[in-house]
């Protein structure tokens, strides 16, 4: 299929996105939650990089019930893309932003009642004549935003006088998949603030990738996972990795490459700007047309970061350092003809994972797939076909 993906993009270089693992990946998450529990998809960021609408489109043929976006431009898009479920805006609300919520059906999150007493009262209902909707989101100990926990009932008061509706309570956990006693303490402390709210009939949710791995929060109303829909864990350590692997949880993205030219040098060539790497022997090198500006990191150069020889399954190391445009690789012999590279693989493997290359970069896994740009062609497959195609530089992700 390499060989067609390649024809299809004319590019030397592509993205791919694994349907199929996305789907297992929901699944998953199905089982650790309750039967009656729903689930909020974050597609925000372009799906963590895996291209927002086309991922999007998919969760929501696998009946995933409702999304939710960090911006009301993501939101606006998903929309225009013919996205018809709940959508929830998890950035905090901005009075000036109130003619885009209502334009495009969006439901905003509030932590206090400034920006809504400063919208017109006839502005804050829909086009049909129903209340706007918020959710309110309690800061339960991540300390970003959200309503104190001792000020949620005057908040709720607040919105009800400005017969605004509660779509749903909230919060966020801070911990990682290892920090089982630092969620489950903030869990009590929101569901003992939220409690009250049971009798209204509003819904509650908590549990984002950590939490479903720990099952903490899942039989609440909804959970409310991004990066393990698509195979990315929440944090970058290996006790965490194998227990998300452990689960079964697969990597959807992988990012394939063709080199676009490759000679052999003498020894004491110095390779790439500021000749940082200098060949020991005659060595074979090769050129990869995909460099920061791709999304492929700076600080991956001279051995940090190497690919994978998709034929033979070695690692080639990165030598010299990767520029705006190209990275450099060492081969160990001649490359034979139409041989390509993963640059990142779906899988846990050491150097060329997500998982391995964010504890390498001390980032985050989801960093990495959210940084790819759109000058790399996003190619979706299912059941080792192409499904669709987002070519490069044409699109939004």
């Amino acid at each position: 299929m390499e060989a067609e993906i390649f024809n299809a993009t004319c590019c030397s270089n592509y993205i791919r996105v694994n349907l199929d693992a996305i789907t297992k990946n929901v699944s998953i998450l199905r089982s650790l939650a309750k039967k009656h529990t729903g689930m909020i998809a974050a597609v925000k960021g372009g799906c963590h990089g895996h291209g927002g609408i086309p991922v999007t489109q998919h969760l929501s043929r696998l009946g995933v019930e409702e999304f939710a976006v960090a911006t009301v431009a993501e939101g606006r898009s998903l929309r225009k893309a013919g996205i018809q479920e709940k959508m929830h805006v998890l950035g905090n609300f901005k009075s000036r932003e109130i003619d885009k919520y209502l334009e495009n059906n969006l439901i905003p999150t509030v932590s206090w009642a400034e920006d809504l007493k400063a919208v017109d009262k006839e502005k804050l209902s829909q086009a049909n004549g129903g209340k706007f909707r918020v959710n309110i989101k309690v800061d339960s100990g991540m300390s970003r935003f959200g309503v104190q926990c001792e000020d949620l009932h005057s908040l709720v008061q607040t919105i009800d006088s400005l017969d605004v509706q509660i779509n749903s309570i909230f919060t966020h956990f801070a911990g990682g998949i290892m920090d089982r006693e630092g969620n489950q303490a903030q869990l009590d402390r929101f569901l003992d603030c939220s409690e009250d709210y049971v009798a209204r009939n509003i819904p509650r949710h908590a549990s984002a990738t950590s939490g479903c791995c720990q099952q903490i929060g899942t039989d609440l109303d909804y959970i409310r996972p991004g990066g393990a829909i698509y195979g990315l864990c929440s944090v970058n350590d290996i006790p965490s990795s194998e227990l998300f692997q452990e689960l079964g949880f697969r990597p959807a993205m992988s990012v394939v490459a063709e080199p676009t030219f490759y000679k052999l040098l003498p020894a004491g060539r110095r390779i790439g700007y500021d000749g940082l790497y200098t060949t020991k022997e005659p060595e074979w090198i090769a050129n990869i047309a995909c460099g920061w500006s791709d999304g492929y990191r700076r600080k991956l150069s001279l051995g940090v970061g190497a690919v994978k020889n998709n034929r033979t399954g070695q690692l080639c190391p990165i030598v010299g350092r990767v520029s705006m445009d190209f990275c450099t690789i060492k081969l160990p012999q001649k490359p034979h003809p139409n041989e390509t590279y993963s640059l990142i693989t779906d899988d846990f493997a050491e150097k060329t994972s997500c998982a391995s290359m964010a504890r390498n970069l001390d980032a985050a896994t989801d960093e990495l797939t959210s940084t790819f740009s759109t000058r790399l062609p996003r190619v979706y497959t299912s059941k080792n076909k192409i499904v669709d195609i987002l070519h490069a530089v044409d699109y939004c992700n």
